[in-house]
């Protein structure tokens, strides 16, 4: 249940820091995929802080958890691997993770930070989704 917890509690802070942020969240997402419109970047800037405080507040609700675990950890792996793919890249707003600062270049911190979360979602994802399969069985 603390992992539950604490993986919520990060994706509950990471979409509260963007979507007051919008058009911040959209400039760091152009930072990342310039060839992005600036239609479909804010769309995504709009709709992906939504879906991660959703996701986040399912698993503190103890609502479809097992779902919600799946598409966290395969937001997760996502996100993880963006941070390779710019790995060394100075992006103007920072990551875009947990807010939005200055330059900041992504290090080896980011990495394994991203690595962490991704671990931490996976090891919730699939005690969800053994639980579930537990009780179907039963």
């Amino acid at each position: 249940m603390i992992f539950k917890l604490l993986l919520a509690g990060i994706y509950l802070f990471a979409g509260g820091s963007k979507v007051f942020n919008l058009y911040l969240f959209k400039a760091t997402i152009l930072a990342y995929y310039s060839f992005l419109p600036d239609s479909l970047a804010l769309m995504i800037a709009i709709v992906f802080p939504w879906l991660e405080i959703l996701a986040g507040l399912s698993l503190v609700l103890n609502w479809k958890t097992k779902h919600s675990s799946g598409f966290l950890f395969l937001l997760s792996l996502f996100f993880f691997i963006q941070i390779i793919l710019n790995y060394s890249n100075i992006l103007p707003y920072g990551c875009g993770c947990f807010g939005f600062g200055g330059p900041e270049k992504i290090s080896l911190y980011h990495v394994f930070r991203d690595f962490s979360i991704m671990f931490l979602a996976g090891f919730v994802c699939l005690r969800d989704w053994r639980k579930s399969s537990q009780k179907f069985l039963s």
